[in-house]
C-alpha cells in the first residue's frame, strides 16, 4: 500500500513538471506568433507607405529618418503591448482576479513587477521592434531574432555580477555558445545583408540586455505573484509608457511633435490594428505562459524551452510571410539562411545548457532507467 501511495505521487509530480515543460515550450511558440504577427502588421495600411518613405494619408510628407526608426517602433511597441494588456485584463476577469490585481499593484512584488515592465517594455521590446524593421529593410527580419534571445546568456551573467548567482562551468559554456551563434548569424547577415542588418543586430543586442536585465528582476522579486496577475501588470505598464511617454517623448526629439496626434489617428484606423490586436493575444501567453512554466518545472529548464523562440520567431515570419503569403512577400521568403538557421539551432542549445546542467541531466535519466529495470 505504502509502495503504492510512493509510486502514485511520483506520476503525479512528473505529470506536473510535464506540463511545466509543455507551457514553457508553448510560451516560446507564442513568442514567435507574436513576432511574426507584429512583422506582419508593419507591412500593412499606412504602415507600409511610412516605411516605404512615401506620402501618407491625405497628402501628409513623407517621414524622417528618425521618426520611422524609432517614433513609430515605440507607437507599435505600445500598441501590442497594450492590446496584450487588455487580453491579460480580460482572462484576469474571467477568473475572478481582478481585485486581486489591484492589491497586487501596491505591494512590493507588484512594484518590482511595474519596474521589469518599465525595463522590458520602453527599453527592450522597442529596441526588439526598431531590430526587426531595420531588418526587414535589410529583406530579412528573422534574422535579429536569435540575437535578441542572447538574453537568455546576458541574464546569467547580470544575475552574477547583480545578485551574486552562482555561475557554473555548464553556464559559462553555454554562454560561450550562444555568444558564438549569435556572431555567426549577425557576422553572416552583415556580409550578405549590409548595415541594414548590422542596426537590426545591434538594436537585438539592446532588446536582449534588457529583457535580460529584466529576467533577473522578475525572478529577484516576483516569484509571490500569481502568473496571470503579473502579465496583467506586465503588459498594461509597458503599453501606458510606451504610448503615453516614450511615442511622444521620441517624437519630439525628432522635432515633429506636430505629428502625433496625426500619427495615432492614422495607426488607430488603419486596418492593420487587427493585427496588431492578434499579436498583443499571442504576446499574453508568450510571457504568461513563462511565468507558469517556470513555476512548474523550474526557472532554468523553463527558460530554456522559452529560449527556443531563436528557431519559433524566424519560423512564424517564413511562415506567415513567406509560405502563406499574408503579407505579400514571395513564397520563398527566406527568413534567414541555411548557415543562419544552423546558427539558431545552436543557440537553442547554449540556452540549454545555460539553463541545465547536461552531466547531471543524463546522470538522473540514468539512474531514473536502472530504478524502472529493476522495479
Amino acid at each position: 500500500m505504502e509502495q503504492s501511495v510512493a509510486t502514485l505521487r511520483e506520476e503525479r509530480r512528473r505529470r506536473y513538471f510535464v506540463r511545466g515543460v509543455s507551457f514553457a515550450i508553448a510560451s516560446g511558440i507564442c513568442y514567435g506568433m507574436y513576432t511574426g504577427c507584429l512583422t506582419l502588421a508593419e507591412t500593412q495600411g499606412v504602415w507600409g507607405d511610412w516605411f516605404a518613405g512615401t506620402e501618407w494619408g491625405a497628402g501628409n510628407p513623407a517621414l524622417s529618418a528618425f521618426m520611422i526608426t524609432f517614433v513609430l517602433a515605440a507607437l507599435a511597441a505600445g500598441l501590442n503591448d497594450f492590446f496584450s494588456g487588455i487580453w491579460s485584463l480580460a482572462v484576469c476577469a474571467k477568473n475572478r482576479q481582478l481585485g486581486d490585481l489591484w492589491k497586487t499593484v501596491k505591494t512590493k512584488p507588484g512594484l518590482i513587477m511595474m519596474l521589469c515592465a518599465a525595463i522590458g517594455g520602453p527599453v527592450a521590446t522597442i529596441a526588439y521592434i526598431i531590430g526587426l524593421n531595420s531588418a526587414t529593410a535589410a529583406g530579412n527580419p528573422g534574422v535579429i531574432v536569435p540575437i535578441a534571445a542572447l538574453n537568455c546568456a546576458i541574464g546569467a551573467i547580470l544575475g552574477r555580477v547583480f545578485f551574486k548567482q552562482e555561475l557554473n562551468a555548464h553556464k559559462v559554456v553555454g554562454i560561450i555558445i550562444c555568444l558564438c551563434a549569435g556572431a555567426l548569424i549577425g557576422g553572416t547577415s552583415f556580409a550578405a545583408m549590409g548595415p541594414e542588418a548590422f542596426i537590426g543586430c545591434l538594436f537585438a543586442f539592446v532588446a536582449a540586455f534588457g529583457w535580460g536585465f529584466e529576467g533577473c528582476v522578475a525572478g529577484f522579486g516576483t516569484i509571490l505573484i500569481d502568473y496571470r496577475i503579473g502579465i496583467a501588470i506586465r503588459q498594461v505598464t509597458a503599453g501606458v509608457l510606451e504610448l503615453v511617454v516614450m511615442f511622444p517623448l521620441l517624437a519630439v526629439i525628432g522635432g515633429d511633435a506636430a505629428a502625433i496626434p496625426e500619427l495615432a489617428g492614422a495607426a488607430l484606423t488603419s486596418p492593420a490594428l487587427w493585427i496588431f490586436l492578434v499579436s498583443g493575444f499571442f504576446a499574453m501567453p508568450a510571457y504568461s505562459f513563462w511565468y507558469k512554466g517556470n513555476s512548474m518545472c523550474g526557472a532554468a529548464l523553463g527558460m530554456a524551452c522559452n529560449g527556443m523562440y531563436a528557431f519559433w520567431g524566424p519560423f512564424f515570419i517564413w511562415l506567415i510571410m513567406g509560405v502563406l503569403n499574408i503579407g505579400g512577400m514571395a513564397a520563398d521568403y527566406p527568413p534567414l539562411e541555411p548557415v543562419q538557421w544552423i546558427g539558431a539551432l545552436i543557440m537553442v542549445a547554449g540556452i540549454f545548457c545555460i539553463a541545465v546542467n547536461p552531466a547531471k541531466l543524463f546522470k538522473r535519466k540514468d539512474e531514473e532507467v536502472r530504478a524502472w529495470a529493476t522495479e
